[in-house]
C-alpha cells in the first residue's frame, strides 16, 4: 500500500452520498449527518510540529475545534483535515499502513491533507471546469468559485491534468516571491532541473516582475537561484494581490506560431520520500550517509537531524543529549540515583 492507496482505503469508510455533500457545505455535513460538534477557536493559531494549522480533534467525543478564516476558504480544508483523522482511525488498514512508515506522525498528516483535498475537489469538479480543454491559469479561480476549496487545493488539483511537464504556480505580487507551486514532472523523464518553487523570486528580467499584465499567455522563461534557466509556455492572469500561472513544457495554448525549443535538463538524483513538517512528499536528492534517509525540502534536515534537534542535555555529569523521553526529573539512566 501506498499513500494513495491509504487515502482511498480511509474514504471508503465515508458513504459517497455524504463525499459529495461535504464539498458544498463541510460544517454541516459533519454536525448534521455526522454528528461531530463543531465549534470555532480562536487560539489554534500553531499546528502540529510547527507546521501551519487551524484546528484539532477529539475522536473519542466527536469534537472538532477549528480557527474561523474571515474572507477565505481555509477553514474548510481545516474542518476536511480533521474528517480525515476520524477516517483513518476508523480504518484498520490506514491505520496499520501509517503505523509502519518511518515516521508515522508525519505520516498521518500527510494521508489527511491527501483526504481533505479530495473531499473538497472531486475529479467530476474539475472535468466540468475544464469542460476538455487545456488547462488554463482562469481555471483556479473558477474552480474555487464553484467550490469550497481555496485556490492552493485547486493548484493541485489542476497540475495533476497537466498532460506532461509543468506546473500551476502562485505569486504573492507585493514581495514577488512563489507561494503556492504544484510540480507535474515530465511522464518519462521525471523531475525538471528548472522549476518554480516556492520561495523562489520572480527572476530579473520576467513579465511578472517587470510589467505584471492583467492576463498574458506566451513563451517565457523561469531561472533557478543557482542561475540555471530553462523556457516554459505560460499562461497567467493577475487575481488581485497574487500572479495565478500555468507553466508547461507544451504549448497547449497555441501562443506561438514558431516554436523552436531548447533541449531540457532533468534532474538525475534519486527520487525520494521523505516524511517532514507534517507533510509526505517527493524529493530529489542523495540521501544523508549515516541514516540513509532523505533530506526535507523544506527544513533540510535528514532524519538523524531532526532527531538530534529534539535531544536535550541531560542534567547530570554525562555531558550527553537524549531525546525527552529518555529523561527523568533532567537526568538520564546513568546519571539517575
Amino acid at each position: 500500500m501506498n499513500l494513495n492507496e491509504c487515502v482511498d482505503v480511509a474514504l471508503n469508510r465515508l458513504d459517497a452520498g455524504l463525499r459529495e455533500s461535504f464539498a458544498s457545505a463541510p460544517r454541516q455535513v459533519l454536525e448534521g449527518e455526522l454528528g461531530f460538534t463543531v465549534q470555532e477557536a480562536f487560539h489554534l493559531m500553531t499546528r502540529f510540529k510547527g507546521a501551519s494549522c487551524d484546528g484539532a480533534s477529539f475522536l473519542d467525543d466527536r469534537v472538532i475545534l477549528y480557527a474561523p478564516t474571515d474572507n477565505s476558504k481555509r477553514e474548510n480544508f481545516t474542518l476536511a483535515h480533521e474528517l480525515g483523522h476520524w477516517l483513518v482511525a476508523e480504518s484498520e488498514e490506514a491505520v496499520d499502513w501509517i503505523g509502519d512508515q518511518p515516521d508515522s506522525d508525519f505520516a498521518r498528516e500527510a494521508v489527511c491533507d491527501a483526504i481533505a483535498q479530495q473531499l473538497l475537489l472531486s475529479d467530476a469538479a474539475v472535468s466540468r471546469v475544464i469542460n476538455g480543454g487545456p488547462v488554463r491559469a482562469q481555471h483556479v479561480l473558477e474552480l474555487s468559485a464553484v467550490s469550497e476549496a481555496s485556490r492552493p487545493v485547486c493548484a493541485i488539483a489542476l497540475a495533476k491534468r497537466l498532460p506532461g511537464l509543468g506546473a500551476v504556480v502562485i505569486i504573492d505580487r507585493a514581495s514577488g516571491k512563489v507561494t503556492v507551486a504544484s510540480v507535474s514532472p515530465d511522464p518519462e523523464h521525471g523531475w525538471p532541473a528548472v522549476y518554480p518553487w516556492p520561495g523562489q523570486d520572480v527572476p530579473p528580467g520576467h513579465p511578472f516582475g517587470v510589467t505584471q499584465p492583467s492576463s498574458m499567455t506566451r513563451k517565457s522563461f523561469w531561472r533557478m537561484p543557482w542561475d540555471s534557466s530553462a523556457d516554459f509556455y505560460i499562461d497567467a492572469i493577475v487575481d488581485g494581490p497574487r500572479i495565478i500561472a500555468i507553466f508547461s513544457d507544451i504549448d497547449v495554448w497555441a501562443a506561438e506560431k514558431l516554436h523552436i525549443d531548447r533541449p531540457r535538463e532533468f534532474d538525475s538524483r534519486p527520487e525520494l520520500t521523505v516524511h517532514c513538517c507534517g507533510v509526505s512528499v517527493s524529493t530529489r536528492g542523495y540521501p544523508c550517509s549515516t541514516c540513509n534517509q532523505p533530506y526535507c525540502p523544506t527544513c533540510g534536515r535528514c532524519k538523524c537531524e531532526r532527531r538530534a534537534a529534539r535531544e536535550v542535555p541531560c542534567g547530570g555529569d554525562c555531558f550527553q543529549s537524549f531525546l525527552p523521553h529518555l529523561l527523568v526529573d533532567g537526568l538520564c539512566e546513568e546519571c539517575r540515583p
